[in-house]
């Protein structure tokens, strides 16, 4: 009963997880190719690959063995933490140059305005996730209507002078 409890805990865990973590990714993802930044990868989890697919812009789509996090890794970067690599980037640059290619589709070259909103684009995913997910929540389920009661009433206090008495059920206050 351990391990199945274990994993009656898990199990949903990294499922939750892993659909944080998408949102997210892809708020960088979106924002980078509102941009024109080109993409190598993006990956949800790490370590060795389950399965992936490249699609027709290049992007290596993957899922990873452990699923605790991913990362888009933009055309340039070093490594998923986004570190440019500079040789790469020079050589990139000029491969891009002689090809007629805009180099500005690398990530490390782009104004700083769009590197930073496409930094905080995961983020802001992450904060429409959770706002969706409360919405619709609060939508289907709805709210507890719990209704406040008049407990006692103190002598000589406005309550009792408004006519207030125990066991009286307060439904509005000035019309609200």
């Amino acid at each position: 009963a351990g391990v199945l409890e274990f994993l009656s805990y898990l199990v949903p865990f990294i499922v939750l997880i892993s659909v944080v973590v998408i949102f997210h990714e892809l708020g960088h993802y979106w924002v980078g190719r509102l941009f024109g930044t080109d993409i190598d990868a993006f990956s949800i989890g790490f370590g060795p690959r389950l399965f992936g697919w490249r699609d027709k812009l290049g992007t290596h789509w993957k899922v990873c063995l452990l699923p605790l996090g991913g990362y888009v890794k933009f055309r340039g970067d070093a490594n998923s933490a986004s570190m440019p690599d500079a040789a790469e980037v020079a050589r990139l640059r000029a491969q891009m140059e002689a090809e007629g290619v805009d180099p500005r589709r690398i990530f490390a070259l782009k104004p700083i305005y769009q590197r930073f909103l496409v930094v905080l684009a995961g983020p802001i995913a992450n904060f429409v996730l959770a706002m969706a997910v409360f919405i619709g929540f609060f939508s289907i389920v709805g709210e507890d209507y719990y209704p406040v009661r008049v407990n006692r009433v103190v002598d000589g206090t406005p309550a009792q002078a408004a006519g207030l008495r125990a066991g009286d059920e307060i439904v509005a206050i000035d019309g609200w």
